[in-house]
């Protein structure tokens, strides 16, 4: 009986062996296939970050460009503010030079010369201001 449960034990050990080995090969296959994910993974992360870094240049280029193009047109906006205002001071100086009596003698003309354009472009008055104030047209 003692060679029975011998037998037994021993083809039952070799059953066991024969399954861990199974086992073990597919544990082995599984984390050879985790370790082709990872290492894919790896190399599309790096990939990635040398995409992000290239993008991160360009924009940083771009950005520097712009700003550039607008150092360039910033001077042409200030002068251009700058001439509104010297134009502003010469109207409003025009205005107050005009006092009221040489302005009374200047609506005249002025009524003439509005009347003769708008004759010429065929615009009508569609409504006149006040005697002396502007009249607007429509076309």
């Amino acid at each position: 009986m003692r060679g029975k449960s011998a037998a037994l034990a021993s083809v039952s050990l070799s059953v066991f062996v024969v399954y861990a080995v199974k086992t073990m090969k597919k544990t082995m296959a599984t984390l050879d296939e985790a370790n082709r994910t990872l290492a894919d993974v790896k190399k599309s992360a790096l990939q990635a970050t040398h995409e992000a870094t290239a993008l991160i240049h360009t924009v940083n280029r771009t950005v520097k460009d712009v700003k550039g193009r607008i150092n360039t047109v910033d001077p042409l906006l200030e002068t251009t503010q700058e001439v509104g205002d010297v134009l502003h001071t010469i109207a409003h100086s025009v205005k107050e030079a005009l006092s009221p009596g040489e302005k009374e003698s200047a609506e005249p003309a002025a009524e003439a010369r509005s009347r003769d354009i708008a004759g010429r472009i065929g615009d009508r008055p569609v409504r006149e201001a006040a005697p002396g104030g502007p009249t607007l047209y429509h076309k």
